[in-house]
């Protein structure tokens, strides 16, 4: 639930601004590669939506690789949606590696052991 409610949104707001202020693309056409609304579009790049984890999400080296890659494969006039699923999952696993949802996490901060929980860490099912 904490992937889809704050990870993806943060993802949007990077990807987005990059493609817009970085790339100079219309918000219509960004909107049309993510498959947003131009209006979603524009409150992602405003921060209204998604920015919570903007920062702590640049801040790693392997994740900005990553968004480095979707921007690219949105970029492209015909995107390969394998590649972008693909992405997208790796994006995830590495969030979990690099322990960046720890901070957000309710099960660590109801057992005060952040630094001893490993459920980003367990395998998914």
């Amino acid at each position: 639930m904490v992937i889809t409610s704050q990870v993806l949104p943060a993802v949007r707001v990077i990807v987005a601004r990059d493609l817009i202020k970085i790339h100079e693309l219309k918000p219509v056409l960004v909107a049309s590669k993510m498959g947003l609304t131009p209006a979603a579009v524009t409150q992602y790049v405003s921060g209204v939506r998604g920015r919570k984890l903007v920062y702590v999400l640049q801040k790693s080296k392997r994740v900005k690789q990553l968004l480095d890659r979707l921007v690219s494969e949105l970029l492209k006039t015909k995107s390969d949606q394998c590649a972008i699923i693909a992405t997208v999952c790796e994006l995830c696993r590495v969030v979990r590696e690099e322990r960046i949802l720890c901070r957000l996490c309710y099960i660590s901060a109801r057992i005060g052991e952040a630094d001893r929980c490993d459920i980003c860490l367990r395998p998914s099912r």
